[in-house]
């Protein structure tokens, strides 16, 4: 390698260490809820698109429903945030439709009746 290569190639080098290792074993500490919120995001997106044609939902639309930042709707739709219960609920009402499901409990609006 000529002299001048290599001291391009030496530019090109970081000094600073690479925390690779460090990332990829966060992501996979947060697995579980990181596909989760991948999937809230994907279904999130979808209905925004659905949505902007009747009634122009745009992200920053919801961000000023939910009483949140257009930054955080941001986060969200890129899958990166751990929801809790409420952010969750939060967009299930505005944007009305279900993210998610308890097992073993019925719908708010449904009613069961006994035929004797």
């Amino acid at each position: 390698m000529s002299k001048t290569n290599l001291e391009n190639f030496k530019k090109l080098i970081s000094d600073e260490e690479s925390s690779w290792l460090e990332d990829a074993k966060e992501r996979e500490q947060n697995r579980a809820w990181s596909d989760k919120s991948i999937k809230i995001a994907i279904r999130m997106l979808r209905e925004i698109r659905r949505q902007k044609a009747i009634n122009g939902m745009t992200q920053k639309k919801l961000a000023e429903k939910m009483g949140v930042t257009p930054q955080y709707i941001n986060k969200v739709v890129k899958g990166k945030e751990n929801l809790t219960l409420e952010t969750i609920s939060k967009i299930e009402q505005v944007l009305g439709i279900e993210l998610m499901e308890v097992p073993g409990f019925f719908k708010q609006n449904s009613i069961t009746l006994e035929i004797e």
